[in-house]
């Protein structure tokens, strides 16, 4: 059982995040574990086929090899609601050596283990794998500030590789989720809050739980950071300094990052099959450029069925800053669910 000490005083200085580096630990747990995440099985698949594995082999190994622990300088607390990327892998070359040291003991058999380590071990023996290949080869060369600096090297390459491109649509999955939330609290209280979070996640006023084999129990003397992800398929704690705790949790519609927009059938026999395509990917709003990308087709393409759909009444724009997204109005939902229920 993992327990967070989080009274309704410390959950009034709680706040929400958004964190690139986290999601790209948790992308790295679902490449790892694919069966754990169905809905990202395409994406794992396609990422396979285009990731070197050298490129990213230290650090796959410290998120792969780990048994319960994952060493959370890989993913630092953010500070603010929003920090770039690039503030984000400075706080992990921030960490110092003797910090590394401590988190590899944690998570890796590289000497006797802690005793409440042991002691919270169901058969009382080190629940510790041993110390993946790359993560000591790396280690034996350079030390602690070494494997530090090859992970921030590692973490850059893989977002560039893999999350870059995708991010916008998590962003605004992510986003979508904290602003739903956050209205949520206007109307009910912060309480409710952790309570619809996700099912598996128990909060009494006072402490809040997550089954798990592992058992922890944390002071969470700040509040809590909570970060939603699109990745995760459960909770997950992440530990900070200073009584500083992050709760990550699945997204609320990010069905809408996986979805493969599927163009036959009834909807593109009415709408025809791009349009068909676009309507069904618009439950989250999306930029013309965005949609481009994940259809496959030029962003003039885009825009003349976007034009036709907008004339049916089945689609909308906003302007946001700098940007003009699309969103479908509750005819077109109203549209695709009859269609659906007919072939079904």
């Amino acid at each position: 059982m993992l327990t967070l000490h989080v009274d309704a005083d410390r959950l009034v200085r709680s706040r929400f995040a958004l964190s690139r580096l986290t999601e790209v630990t948790n992308a790295l747990e679902v490449l790892a574990h694919p069966q754990r995440a169905p809905y990202a099985r395409s994406w794992a698949t396609r990422t396979r086929r285009h990731l070197d594995p050298g490129a990213v082999g230290v650090l796959f190994e410290l998120v792969n090899a780990a048994a319960g622990y994952i060493p959370d300088f890989l993913s630092p607390l953010p500070g603010t609601y929003e920090p770039t990327l690039d503030e984000e892998l400075a706080a992990v070359a921030a960490t110092t050596a003797e910090e590394v040291h401590r988190q590899v003991r944690l998570a890796f058999r590289i000497d006797p283990p802690p005793p409440d380590l042991v002691q919270r071990s169901p058969n009382g023996r080190d629940p510790r794998p041993p110390l993946p290949a790359a993560v000591a080869e790396v280690l034996a060369q350079g030390g602690e500030a070494a494997l530090r600096d090859r992970v921030v090297d590692q973490l850059a390459h893989f977002w560039r590789l893999t999350q870059a491109e995708m991010w916008p649509t998590l962003h605004r999955v992510l986003d979508e989720d904290v602003r739903h939330r956050a209205t949520v609290a206007t109307r009910t209280g912060l309480a409710d809050i952790l309570r619809t979070l996700d099912p598996r996640l128990a909060w009494d006023g006072s402490r809040l739980t997550l089954d798990s084999p592992s058992e922890l129990s944390v002071d969470a003397a700040q509040g809590l950071i909570l970060a939603p992800s699109a990745f995760l398929p459960r909770p997950a704690l992440y530990l900070g300094t200073g009584g500083r705790v992050m709760v990550g949790y699945p997204a609320r519609g990010r069905g809408q990052v996986w979805a493969v927009p599927d163009p036959a059938g009834e909807q593109a026999a009415i709408l025809g099959a791009r349009r068909a395509a676009l309507l069904t990917d618009l439950g989250t709003p999306l930029t013309t450029t965005e949609l481009a990308t994940r259809h496959g087709i030029s962003p003039a393409t885009v825009s003349y069925h976007l034009g036709r759909l907008r004339r049916a009444g089945l689609v909308v724009s906003r302007r946001h800053r700098h940007e003009v997204r699309y969103e479908r109005t509750r005819s077109a939902a109203d549209v695709l669910r009859a269609l659906r229920d007919f072939r079904e």
